[in-house]
Order: structure tokens, then sequence, then C-alpha cells
């Protein structure tokens, strides 16, 4: 599948017409090596319909346009997908890490709440605690808090 054929195809999948994806490309201001300007609004039309080159420069704008990584552009095979994964991981920011996170395990990320209330009656029980109960207590949810850290790293 050509280049061409991969855009046109996305912007089916994402509802976005010819027009729209045009003048978000537009918008963004790329400019071509070759003239320093920005396509044309036919240029563009042109690109789409593979009757021109999809220049090299503009591929990372219309990776934006479309909001994918350039990569999607060319080959979307599982084979592709696992290469440009395993690219990703082998320097993998915190913040990439953290967003991985959030999407393979959304549970892990929720914390469990305590109503007011409940915080408050355990608080007010605890006077009545003898010393060796509490520092039994304070151990075992240090405990749980490593162990729930560990398990979320």
């Amino acid at each position: 599948m050509e280049v061409y054929e991969r855009i046109n195809l996305l912007l089916q999948e994402k509802k976005l017409s010819k027009k729209e994806f045009t003048e978000k490309l537009r918008s963004l201001e790329p400019k071509l090596n070759s003239t320093t300007e920005i396509p044309s609004e036919k240029s563009v039309y042109a690109y789409l319909s593979g009757r021109i080159g999809i220049k090299i420069e503009l591929i990372p704008y219309i990776a934006e346009v479309l909001e994918i990584p350039e990569q999607l552009l060319f080959d979307d095979s599982t084979r592709t997908r696992k290469t440009y994964l395993k690219h990703i991981l082998k320097d993998i920011s915190s913040e990439e890490k953290e967003m991985i996170k959030e999407k393979i395990c959304p549970e892990q990320n929720s914390k469990i709440t305590i109503s007011k209330d409940r915080f408050h009656k355990i608080n007010d029980l605890l006077i009545y605690a003898p010393e060796i109960f509490l520092e039994n207590l304070e151990n075992t949810l240090k405990n749980y808090k490593d162990l729930t850290l560990k398990f979320t790293k």
C-alpha cells in the first residue's frame, strides 16, 4: 500500500475530510525544502490522490495531523509494530513508562480511598490501643505500602 493510500485510509478511519486534513496540515506551516514555502491546497490534494509524491519533510506534519506515529504511515504490520515498540522500550523515559502503565494496568493506578467518616472513627479509636498494637499497625501499613509500590513500578 502506498503512503497516500494509507493516509486516505486513516482519514476515513478518523472521519476527517480531505479539506479538513488540508486545512490542519497547512495550519502547521510545513515548509518544503525545495521552495521553503508551505504546500498549496492544490499540492496537498495532489499528494492525497497520488498524482505527485509526498515530500519526506511533510511526513512529521502529516503524522501530527493524523495523531499517529510517523512509522504507521509506512507499515502497520505486527512485525513492524513490535520492532518499533522494542526501539522505544530500549531507552524509554519515565513519562513514557507511566503512560504505558496507565494503559496496560489502569486498575493499579487507582488508589484506595477511605471515607473521612471511617478515617475519623479509626483515628478516634486509636487512643485506646496499646503502644505495641500501634507499632505493629504502623509496621504493617508500611509493609503494605512498600509491597504496593514494588508491584506498581
